[in-house]
């Protein structure tokens, strides 16, 4: 059976960041109720945890969709 991970959109957290009117990732990651090392991990990784999910849709509204996709593990880097 394949294993599953849910990722972000591709350039999800950086165009998120831009339209909050944050400057920096401090204030980002606060604002979502992560730490900044949290968030730096998701910038590197692009795996999108449900915490993060949470606290963007608490933050700004986003839904599900619009933040994520799950993708297999085969298809990790690939972009759809």
């Amino acid at each position: 059976m394949a294993e599953y991970k849910m990722q972000f959109r591709d350039g999800f957290l950086d165009r998120a960041k831009r339209m909050s009117g944050l400057k920096t990732d401090e204030a980002f990651a606060g604002a979502i109720g992560v730490s900044e090392s949290v968030l730096a991990r998701a910038k590197k990784t692009n795996e999108c945890t449900p915490l993060m999910m949470v606290g963007l849709y608490k933050a700004f509204g986003f839904q599900p969709g619009e933040v994520s996709q799950i993708k297999a593990v085969g298809e990790m880097g690939k972009t759809a």
